[in-house]
């Protein structure tokens, strides 16, 4: 659609003009004279007016998306019942907006739950695979992957507690209660409210990070682990990232890495939370239930929406 477009489009100006800024402070600018003191002056006043202007536009414009919103999310997920899985450095803002983008839709958050960031640090495996070997202990009805694969383990104990599909039904039963106890009380998950059901569909939010540190990449892989089996589970999930997550190190990044999730009904966004990027994941999580999952947000430097939008062509 047009405004979501207009939005993407001045956000990266505003980037592209403060790298540029920066660069220029840093660099000629920064060795210059005395007698270009005045030009040096004026220069920073026409960036600092572009970057004034160029906020006032977003703000403006991110305004006049989250008016329209509600309209066209209106029915998207109507009856849906939707967990949120929250990966660690996820503001409690962006989680508040993504619960109520999935209300506005005619879902409902059933539970949402926000993973320790012990989970995805790996010189935390030990304690992550006990908790996982005594929370399997006695559990009925789950199917447990090897003993070795730790994070596949943990992420089917996570999809069995809160996450249900519409064929094996949504009951907080008493498996999942077993496994919920557990895994609170090992402080590996945090839960909002109480849940009364397990969501058939399931919203990953994550918080962005990427690099090459092999503590990032190492947690990346976690938590692809964990969406996969959060996906092998629900009848549909979409993992949502601000735009950094799928540039090299990213977790949209390492989710396209290998072909784990190759048959499975996921779909994945990098526009964030902001309104335009709720509506996206909205649109996304109903693309990727319909059997038609995919790669939405920013993909190789050029805006993708998800089935239902216009093109940016248009």
């Amino acid at each position: 659609m047009s405004w979501l477009r207009r939005y993407l489009i001045p956000v990266f100006a505003a980037c592209i003009t403060l790298a540029v800024g920066i660069a220029l402070g840093g660099g000629p600018l920064q060795s210059a004279g005395a007698d270009d003191s005045a030009s040096l002056r004026e220069d920073n006043q026409r960036l600092e007016d572009t970057l004034t202007g160029l906020e006032s536009a977003r703000v403006f414009d991110d305004a006049w998306t989250a008016a329209l919103a509600p309209r066209v999310l209106d029915g998207r997920l109507a009856d849906a019942q939707v967990t949120l899985v929250v990966l660690p450095g996820v503001s409690d803002d962006a989680v508040d907006d993504m619960r109520v983008a999935i209300e506005q839709a005619g879902g409902r958050a059933a539970a949402v739950v926000a993973v320790d960031a012990d989970v995805l640090d790996p010189g935390k495996k030990t304690y992550v695979a006990s908790v996982a070997d005594s929370s399997l202990s006695g559990a009925s009805g789950i199917d447990v992957p090897p003993e070795t694969d730790v994070y596949a383990r943990f992420g089917s104990l996570l999809a069995r507690a809160y996450v249900g599909s519409s064929a094996s039904g949504g009951a907080f039963d008493d498996v999942a209660v077993k496994v919920d106890a557990e895994l609170r009380g090992a402080k590996l998950v945090r839960i909002a409210e109480e849940p009364l059901r397990r969501g058939s569909l399931v919203v990953v939010l994550g918080a962005g990070d990427s690099g090459d540190e092999a503590v990032t990449e190492a947690a990346q892989v976690i938590a692809t682990e964990l969406v996969v089996e959060l996906a092998r589970r629900a009848d549909a999930v979409v993992v949502s990232t601000p735009p950094s997550g799928r540039v090299e190190g990213g977790l949209l990044d390492a989710l396209s890495a290998g072909d784990d999730l190759a048959g499975l009904r996921v779909s994945t966004v990098n526009a964030g939370t902001t309104s335009g990027g709720l509506v996206s994941t909205v649109y996304a999580l109903a693309s990727a239930l319909a059997d038609e999952p995919g790669d939405f947000g920013v993909v190789d430097g050029k805006a993708v929406l998800p089935p239902g939008f216009a093109s940016p062509s248009d």
